[in-house]
């Protein structure tokens, strides 16, 4: 089952929720690990030229990702017990998420080709860059990049914490419809 339909995801849609889970933690770890290194740490060199490619890795996937959502007919639809407020609540953090990994692809971006070079993919191929910032724009793009990292985490957790409060305190099939697809049981 590759398309998603009323009741679960399909393959595609959940490759790349947990491709996209697992980089946004990697480039997190990353980022975090490599801000304070100085010229003479090891990794100085190599650890932001990975952030980047695996930034572009998870804009490609973004687009993937939005252009699949959009292409789907028959998306899964809320289980009957959840209440408004939880749909709600599920709705936005979802589409929080979306808006933040776009923010912290298109920051990522802007500040590595800030100075007019192009932002490199694993030496496979280069995104020409667009336009030069100024160093006071490169410093308030930054400081953007930062804050969406933190908050693009903590949603993430958050994220999380609700499918295992699902699976576990409420036992509906919210986290199992992303775990793997196929027809739901009758009785959700």
């Amino acid at each position: 089952m590759i398309k998603d339909d009323a009741q679960r995801y399909g393959w595609l849609s959940i490759t790349v929720h947990w491709l996209s889970a697992l980089l946004v933690i990697a480039i997190f770890g990353i980022g975090f690990y490599m801000v304070d290194l100085t010229y003479y740490d090891k990794g100085y060199h190599e650890l932001p030229k990975l952030h980047v490619s695996l930034g572009l890795l998870l804009a490609m996937l973004l687009i993937v990702r939005i252009g699949w959502r959009v292409s789907q007919r028959g998306k899964p639809q809320p289980l009957p017990n959840h209440s408004r407020k939880i749909r709600l609540a599920a709705a936005s953090m979802k589409h929080l998420l979306y808006l933040l990994m776009l923010v912290m692809v298109v920051t990522g971006y802007l500040i590595n080709t800030a100075k007019g070079d192009p932002a490199d993919f694993f030496e496979l191929f280069s995104v020409p860059a667009t336009w030069q910032l100024s160093s006071d724009g490169v410093d308030l793009v930054g400081e953007i990049h930062e804050i969406a990292a933190w908050l693009l985490i903590l949603l993430a957790l958050a994220h999380a914490g609700a499918a295992l409060w699902h699976h576990f305190v409420i036992r509906d099939r919210t986290l199992l419809r992303m775990l793997r697809p196929g027809k739901s049981d009758p009785n959700p």
